[in-house]
């Protein structure tokens, strides 16, 4: 019997939840001018990762629209008690 051809993978990655997660993960650095860069470090080095180590076919990062979307219009309340972004975050965390 002849091997069955693998099927092409794909990852999807919520973008939004890697780079609130490397910028809480990793130690703030930046550049000279005072710019962070921990959150681009560590959302690069967990795509890196999933790149080295799964070797998808196909790769989808997406990230949250800004502003609000049909959830807030469908459910009044939606994040409605999130505490507001971090400094260093809302300005980018290096991105």
């Amino acid at each position: 019997m002849a091997p069955t051809p693998s099927r092409p993978s794909l990852y999807l990655v919520d973008g939004s939840s890697y780079f609130y997660r490397a910028f809480h993960a990793i130690p703030y650095f930046s550049t000279s001018k005072g710019e962070p860069t921990n959150a681009v470090f560590g959302f690069t080095n967990m795509v890196l990762k999933i790149l080295r180590e799964r070797r998808p076919d196909y790769l989808a990062i997406a990230f949250d629209h800004k502003g609000k979307t049909h959830r807030h219009r469908t459910f009044e309340a939606y994040k409605m008690h999130r505490p507001a972004m971090q400094e260093g975050l809302s300005h980018g965390g290096g991105l």
